[in-house]
């Protein structure tokens, strides 16, 4: 039914994860059943109240907390096609570009999801220093302003497509051009995906490890609280060692040792500094693009 692509610069299909797919973010997955879900589900409903549905939705945070997953899931409840572009991969394929353009209006209903928009908008002096010298994260090349100026033009295209709903993702939204965060149109609201919380790395801990037979002694509430600073990929990587570990000792079962032992492998993604950093850029940007 849809065009199965060759290629790694953008791929369209039937979403297969649903939100119970997806640990924590409870936040987030309300914001985008909102901003996303409810615009293609009731849209006509919501035209007759006079409310405008966003333009476009930007989620932003830290790398490997499922914001990909979110744009799946709400096209899933949505009953839409799930239009998915790697920003990155793009870079210098403008010719790609627009053919995903095109191809998400052509499968609407649709969420046309558009990660790395800091690759392709960025910010002209922006620092994505955190402190100490630290710049993880930072893309190591950007589009040039050639490649940006038609992706900003692409985007004003979608605006009268209201059976699309756009939506993408940025590492942080201080270093993304605000050329791209417009209050009529392109990115005109933002979904902010903090770093998880102990609850929330329980909750993805749950997902993964009921995948695997657990001793009586794993308490993944312990190994929760003990993964500061682990994203949901980290914590991924966790259960995966653990599971490799128990394997290599000859053990049926993962047991606390295993997950214990796995922490000490795995370096977390986010760092103090980084943790603090995302909530004062958050606490620093401008609050009504935050609300429907």
């Amino acid at each position: 039914m849809h065009k199965k692509l060759e290629n790694v610069f953008y791929e369209v299909r039937e979403p297969r994860l649903s939100w119970d797919d997806i640990g924590g973010l409870a936040g987030p997955k309300a914001k985008m059943k909102e901003m996303v879900c409810l615009p293609l589900t009731r849209g006509e409903e919501l035209r007759k109240m006079g409310v405008v549905p966003p333009a476009g939705v930007m989620l932003w945070g830290p790398l490997g907390l499922g914001i990909t997953m979110l744009a799946e899931a709400a096209a899933k409840e949505a009953g839409a096609t799930f239009v998915y572009v790697s920003g990155q991969e793009m870079l210098g394929k403008m010719d790609r570009m627009e053919e995903a353009f095109k191809i998400a209006v052509r499968e609407a209903p649709a969420v046309f999801f558009i990660s790395d928009i800091d690759w392709l908008c960025p910010r002209a002096g922006a620092t994505y220093t955190w402190g100490n010298g630290n710049v993880r994260g930072k893309p190591p090349t950007f589009a040039d302003p050639g490649f940006t100026g038609k992706f900003l033009a692409l985007l004003d295209s979608l605006l009268p497509e209201t059976r699309v709903r756009l939506a993408g993702s940025c590492y942080r939204i201080d270093v993304v051009d605000q050329a791209a965060i417009k209050e009529k149109k392109r990115f005109n609201r933002k979904i902010y995906v903090s770093p998880p919380t102990p609850e929330e790395r329980k909750e993805i801990l749950a997902i993964y490890a009921a995948r695997m037979p657990l001793a009586e002694d794993a308490d993944l509430s312990t190994i929760a609280v003990r993964a500061e600073g682990c994203t949901g990929w980290d914590v991924e990587n966790v259960c995966r060692k653990a599971a490799i570990l128990a394997v290599e000792e000859g053990s049926a079962r993962v047991a606390q040792r295993h997950f214990l032992s796995a922490l000490e492998a795995i370096i977390p993604w986010l760092t103090p500094d980084m943790v603090e950093g995302y909530q004062r850029i958050f606490r620093e940007d401008c609050p009504h693009h935050y609300s429907f």
